[in-house]
């Protein structure tokens, strides 16, 4: 089983991130000028002339687990408050944490990379 998950989709996670924890200028000037690619296993984030990467650093065996990357993201700006509970983030680390349940507990990762505009996760079971 593969799933596919868009480009698209993951601007619009990160809008609505940013639609949360920052003012309305700044929500524009996000929207207006934000262009990510995904590269050699990493989301590259260009905002005016900033860039940012988000790269896959340890992955676990089930679907289920804690999905670990690296980043270089701009923490002063980031309301850890607001980010969903099963997000974590510290300094050069993002966790995200899916939960044990029957369908996660028995399929395995096979592959999970960035490619093009998209991002694959195959999986066994």
């Amino acid at each position: 089983m593969e799933i596919i998950i868009s480009k698209d989709f993951i601007m619009n996670v990160i809008n609505q991130i940013v639609k949360i924890n920052s003012s309305e200028f700044l929500r524009k000037i996000f929207n207006l000028s934000t262009k990510i690619s995904f590269e050699n296993d990493a989301i590259m984030i260009r905002v005016l002339l900033f860039k940012y990467y988000i790269r896959i650093f340890k992955i676990p065996e089930q679907l289920s687990g804690v999905l670990e990357f690296e980043h270089n993201l701009p923490l002063s700006i980031i309301n850890k408050e607001k980010l969903p509970k099963n997000i974590f983030i510290d300094k050069k680390r993002l966790y995200v944490y899916i939960p044990e349940n029957i369908i996660t507990k028995n399929l395995k990762i096979e592959k999970f990379s960035f490619d093009r505009d998209i991002i694959i996760l195959k999986l066994k079971n």
